[in-house]
C-alpha cells in the first residue's frame, strides 16, 4: 500500500505590547467604574473608543500599534496523518 503522510503543526503565539497611560476623566464612559469594570469595558469596546493621538481611529488601534514588550511561542504541536493513495 502506498500512503501519502501529512504534518500539521500548531503553535500559540502571545504579544504583549508596550503599556500605554490614559487618563481615564478623558474617557467619561468610564466615570464611576471600577478597576474591573474598567478592564471589562475596554476590552469589550477598545475599537470603538476614542484614540489619544489624531494619528488613530481608536484606541484599540493605538494600542496595537505600541512596539513589542513580550512575546512568546507555545503550544507547539505536530500532528501526523495519513491518507491511502489509490
Amino acid at each position: 500500500m502506498k500512503i501519502k503522510i501529512y504534518a500539521e503543526e500548531s503553535y500559540t503565539t502571545t504579544i504583549t505590547r508596550e503599556a500605554m497611560e490614559i487618563d481615564t476623566d478623558n474617557y467619561p464612559e468610564l466615570a464611576g467604574m471600577t478597576e474591573d469594570e474598567v478592564s471589562e469595558y475596554i476590552d469589550n469596546n477598545a475599537w470603538d473608543m476614542k484614540a489619544t493621538d489624531e494619528l488613530y481611529s481608536s484606541l484599540g488601534e493605538e494600542c496595537v500599534d505600541q512596539s513589542l514588550s513580550y512575546d512568546s511561542i507555545s503550544g507547539e504541536e505536530t500532528i501526523f496523518y495519513v491518507e491511502e493513495v489509490k
